[in-house]
């Protein structure tokens, strides 16, 4: 799967909930080859827009990659590409949001804001 998820064309194809599953139980394996293979699929999935919705959608693949990136028990190169494969994920979820719109009466504001205003921001 991760020759598969390097090749532009399939990665949208790829980023099913089966399989992301799947990748996420792998990459909780001890097998560091295993576990190597996993996260560098996964690392190729999060380089394409198109597959953001599904890898944040799918329960475990955030919690694993989480879990990856801050182990002391995870080898070195695959933290590193767990750290990687959140940090893409987290540009292209700015990248959308700064892409939407908001509603008229709320200041403008760049992200990030670092600044947690919560659900009284949509009140009128």
């Amino acid at each position: 799967i991760q020759n598969l998820s390097s090749d532009a064309s399939s990665k949208v194809g790829l980023a099913t909930g089966a399989i992301l599953s799947l990748l996420s139980t792998a990459a909780m394996r001890k097998d560091y080859e295993e576990q190597f293979a996993a996260v560098g699929a996964l690392m190729n999935l999060s380089t394409e827009p198109g597959s953001i919705v599904p890898l944040t959608n799918t329960k475990t693949v955030v919690a694993t990659l989480v879990h990856l990136a801050h182990s002391p028990n995870t080898p070195s190169a695959v933290r590193k590409i767990a750290c990687d494969s959140l940090a893409t994920i987290g540009l292209w979820l700015q990248t959308l949001a700064s892409a939407g719109t908001v509603p008229e009466e709320i200041p403008f504001s760049p992200l990030p804001t670092h600044s947690a205003t919560g659900w009284l921001r949509w009140e009128n």
